[in-house]
């Protein structure tokens, strides 16, 4: 076990709102398209010098591909009533850990990480990832009460460390900030720093560790073997028959097959997790675009 003495805690709305005092923020515009130094949206073409791609999960495939060096992974938080608040904030790092941290008088109890459409199969209390933390929440305070549930998604590298810098080679004035793997208040901070001092023509010493063109070590290189399959599995599924007779749903990305998540009901890209509700409303990028719902025949 690691102790990290002396941590603070950032409210993320309230540390936004702060800084948003000082800048000029548009709001719903959705961008489209990014050629050269033009971004494209759907009110309008915007011309600038240096353009951030701090979209979650870069929607642009061709250069940089992203798509083929990150995956996006999927965790569950229940907010309990009537269990015991621990000092501190603890984060289990084993494949089946937990998380626990404070908010008020509630204890909220964090796990279930799985890849983005790979939800399937039974799970402990239920066969669902809350299920699963609700049976491992009454076996370590017994008698809680859930009140609250959610979940979120986060864009995994593969070494680990972010994406942050040069977008490619072949774009020297596109930059990205990605691939943060749950650590986003610290890594956004980090992202500001280096993209700041690159825009600027200043030294930063952290940029090499953080660059999108850094060599990969022979386990990423593994990594990157064990999810192009996951990823080649999907493109695959698109072409042979659905399970479901009623409705098939092929992501716009990359043609991916989707997946039903129980636990979210939504359907989910297991290549590289874009989320559509029910009626295929995109949810969650990097796909643009609303799911297309196919009738299939008799």
């Amino acid at each position: 076990m690691t102790k990290f003495e002396d941590q603070a805690r950032f409210h993320p709305l309230k540390f936004l709102a702060a800084i948003a005092e000082e800048t000029e923020v548009y709001e719903q515009t959705k961008v489209l398209k990014v050629e050269g130094t033009k971004v494209k949206t759907a009110r309008g073409t915007v011309t600038a010098g240096h353009i951030v791609f701090a979209a979650h999960f870069p929607f642009v495939n061709v250069p940089g591909y992203y798509f083929a060096r990150m995956y996006q992974e999927r965790s569950y938080v229940t907010a309990l009533e009537g269990a015991k608040r621990p000092e501190g904030m603890y984060l289990g790092i084993d494949p089946d850990g937990l998380s626990f941290r404070t908010c008020g008088n509630l204890l909220l109890l964090g796990g279930g990480s799985h890849r983005t459409g790979l939800n399937q199969g039974n799970t402990p209390g239920g066969g669902c990832r809350y299920g699963a933390l609700r049976a491992r929440a009454q076996e370590i305070y017994p008698g809680c009460r859930e009140v609250l549930k959610w979940s979120a998604q986060d864009c995994m590298t593969l070494d680990g460390l972010p994406y942050i810098g040069r977008f490619s080679a072949r774009k020297p004035n596109w930059y990205v900030a990605t691939g943060f793997g749950k650590w986003g208040m610290t890594t956004s901070m980090v992202s500001a720093r280096v993209l700041t001092a690159m825009i600027g023509g200043q030294e930063c010493p952290e940029a090499d560790i953080f660059s999108p063109q850094r060599h990969f070590t022979a386990q990423a290189a593994k990594k990157l073997a064990i999810h192009g399959a996951h990823t080649v599995k999907g493109l695959t599924k698109h072409i042979l028959p659905c399970g479901n007779k009623n409705i098939t749903e092929n992501c716009p990305h990359m043609g991916c097959r989707l997946e039903w998540n129980p636990d979210e009901e939504s359907y989910d890209c297991p290549c590289h997790g874009s989320r559509f509700d029910r009626e295929g409303h995109l949810i969650d990028g990097p796909a643009q675009n609303d799911c297309k719902r196919r009738k299939m025949q008799e």
